[in-house]
């Protein structure tokens, strides 16, 4: 997207460029306009300019201060300077500035073509360029992370403005860990990566340490740096923190984030090493919370391993003992895993699994040799997956053992509920956008949860409810014989017409084409 912003006191000078010049012929996405300079830094803030078109001479704040005020916050905007005056200090500072062109009024149109279709072709150029180099970059990091291609390989290879690293000091890896929000779509994840590596790759680093930076998978950013003091590892948390600090400022919401540190070496051929050593001080963050620094260490912690007695323990209490006392059983589990400090996070979090099932087989009496919708441990699992730290975890365990064994609620208050999800769905199942996750958040009720509370009421599984529903609907759209499949798929808030053909002979032992002909015999 390349954005143009118009800046000039005449509204007349003004209103023509912007309403009588073809613009988008000429490559530009969107264009904007201020009547002053202070007006345009406010508009600059909206939306990034990729070039400023200025007059000089304004009241408030001229065309000059203007231009070096949004080149020091964009340094990559291109400036073109636009006055009806001839003043040799005025094109001094446009030098000074490295401005594109001045042009004089009244603006000669095949000249202003001229010179906008080469700043555009200038940008499209750079962008390339920067694309280039950034996944040149990142392919550099998998692979002597992946001890595929020892670094001075590379060095050898390519020049240093690809690859700023030197040979001739000492290295550390960063490990970043994207905690990813559960709302972030996938598309979102991948246009964020691409902008965090372009804030990395392309922008002032503001520290003398020389960096190369990649994705490795979805969740972690690699980052290996030169780092030549040998000393002090303060130094290396500094650089890190301001890495960090520059990471959480782009997140929008979408993730948090720890960062791992390995310790230094002198080998280029070491990397998978210290990748590995990063990558694991970064998963204390079970542990000790996000937004933070670990440094990798020898010391290898503790494992944890439960008691062979403790689901059939934790069993026993659930049908004996009182909310408090299942609480302080849960607390207690929870201070010895911490206390441990198991690196294995998969088997704590596989522990914390077990314990949800139990509690929902033994208090909703949930079946579970006979589940009826495999999803629901997906769901399950996917809100254990997303607690990032034990505490998180230990806190949704407590919450749902309270929320199930609340003694205040009676059996019509989860009637009451049940209906409140069965009438959400009622108005909702010709969404595409309908799903657990969706009618949990209008309930205010766990995923989890709500699966289990909706199965003791019903017999049926939410995701069974829904699909009965929409067939049902579709056997109604399917006697009006012009309705097209596709759009009956679309109205029941499916988006595959194949999936609704499977899915309708599941239920029906018909196809949709075969249920209408019995419809129009049957008339």
């Amino acid at each position: 997207m390349i954005n143009l912003m118009i800046v000039d006191d005449e509204e007349t000078t003004r209103d023509s460029l912007m309403e009588l010049v073809p613009w988008s012929d000429w490559g530009i996405t969107e264009a904007h306009s201020a009547e002053n300079g202070i007006a345009a830094l406010a508009l600059a803030e909206k939306f990034k300019p990729s070039i400023l078109l200025t007059d000089i001479r304004m009241p408030k704040m001229n065309g000059i201060e203007l231009a070096q005020r949004v080149r020091s916050l964009y340094p990559e905007c291109e400036i073109v300077f636009l006055s009806g005056f001839s003043d040799k200090e005025y094109l001094k500072s446009a030098i000074q500035l490295h401005a594109v062109d001045y042009l004089d009024k009244p603006v000669d149109m095949e000249q202003l073509k001229t010179l906008f279709t080469a700043v555009v072709k200038k940008i499209v150029h750079a962008a390339n360029k920067t694309v280039d180099i950034q996944y040149r970059r990142e392919e550099m990091v998998v692979d002597v992370i992946c001890n595929k291609t020892d670094l001075s390989v590379w060095m050898d290879r390519v020049d240093s403005s690809t690859l700023p690293l030197t040979n001739a000091e000492l290295y550390r890896v960063y490990t970043f860990l994207f905690n990813w929000s559960s709302t972030a779509a996938e598309d979102e994840k991948t246009l964020m990566k691409q902008r965090i590596l372009h804030l990395l790759n392309h922008t002032p680093a503001d520290s003398d340490l020389s960096y190369i930076a990649g994705f490795v998978g979805d969740r972690r950013l690699a980052i290996i740096a030169n780092d030549d003091d040998e000393s002090q590892p303060e130094r290396a948390e500094t650089f890190a923190r301001h890495l960090l600090n520059r990471l959480q400022e782009a997140a929008q919401g979408a993730y948090t984030l720890t960062a791992g540190c390995s310790n230094q070496t002198a080998r280029t051929d070491e990397f998978s090493v210290l990748y590995k050593d990063a990558s694991e001080a970064a998963k204390r963050q079970f542990y000790s919370g996000t937004n933070r620094i670990y440094f990798s260490h020898s010391a290898a912690p503790a494992g944890y391993e439960p008691d062979k007695s403790a689901y059939t323990r934790f069993k026993k209490i659930l049908r004996s003992d009182p909310p408090e006392s299942i609480i302080a059983y849960v607390n207690q589990m929870t201070e010895a895993i911490a206390a441990a400090g198991d690196p294995d996070t998969n088997k704590i979090r596989n522990l914390y699994f077990n314990y949800l099932r139990i509690l929902f087989e033994v208090t909703m009496q949930w079946d579970a040799a006979d589940s009826g919708d495999e999803q629901e441990a997906t769901y399950m699992w996917r809100e254990v997956d997303t607690r990032i730290t034990l505490n998180e975890l230990a806190e949704f365990l407590r919450s749902n053992i309270e929320m199930t064994m609340q003694k205040s609620e009676t059996k019509a208050g989860g009637i009451e509920k049940v209906d409140e999800i069965k009438k959400y769905i009622a108005s909702h199942y010709d969404s595409n956008q309908l799903s657990i996750q969706t009618i949990a958040e209008h309930t205010f009720l766990s995923q989890t949860y709500l699966c289990a509370l909706f199965k003791k009421s019903t017999g049926r599984t939410i995701n069974e409810f829904i699909t009965e529903l929409r067939i049902e609907k579709a056997k109604g759209l399917l006697q009006d014989r012009n309705k097209k499949l596709y759009d009956i798929t679309t109205e029941i808030g499916l988006t595959d017409t194949n999936y609704f053909s499977t899915l309708f002979k599941k239920y029906t032992g018909s196809t949709p084409s075969e249920y209408r002909m019995k419809l129009l015999y049957e008339s």
